[in-house]
């Protein structure tokens, strides 16, 4: 299954996520956990340079823990790369063959792209989209990431 924006019933959008990203989110999350978890048991440091946070360690948790979200970085992009090459192998061979399996467009039509994104400038999200939807699930993300940077704040002082 390839990922795609499609919209759902309720006129929002659905991410369809395929076997290939859960690895990559676990090792992130894995790597979060870890590195969270080094700070509460005061083996690294929070502190922040002007509105940005900067987490210092030398414990093997710590290490252990930015290494997993390195990891997990580089292997969704290998992955990415991977399920592009294999989705340019699939539409070259099947589409000539005449089974259609992932969705082409008529000639002339071009697809309609979507995007969207937050960009967080201290704690302050700044959120953008290309509709109105995607914007505002976009400013929600920042919102969320906005309480955790307060609770992570909160929790190590």
């Amino acid at each position: 299954m390839i990922p795609r924006l499609a919209p759902d019933n309720a006129g929002g959008i659905l991410v369809k996520i395929d076997h290939r990203t859960w690895l990559p989110i676990a090792l992130f999350a894995a790597g979060v956990a870890l590195v969270v978890a080094a700070v509460s048991a005061g083996l690294a440091e929070l502190t922040l340079f002007f509105v940005f946070p900067v987490i210092t360690g030398t414990s093997p948790v710590f290490y252990v823990g930015v290494l997993l979200i390195v990891l997990g970085f580089f292997v969704g992009f290998i992955l990415m790369m991977m399920g592009r090459l294999e989705i340019d192998y699939h539409m070259e061979h099947e589409v000539h063959e005449g089974n259609w399996k992932y969705p082409v467009p008529p000639p002339g039509e071009q697809p309609k792209t979507q995007y969207g994104g937050v960009i967080l400038i201290g704690p302050i999200p700044i959120a953008f989209g290309s509709n109105r939807n995607i914007a505002i699930f976009m400013l929600v993300a920042g919102i969320v990431l906005l309480i955790a940077f307060i609770a992570a704040v909160l929790v190590v002082r």
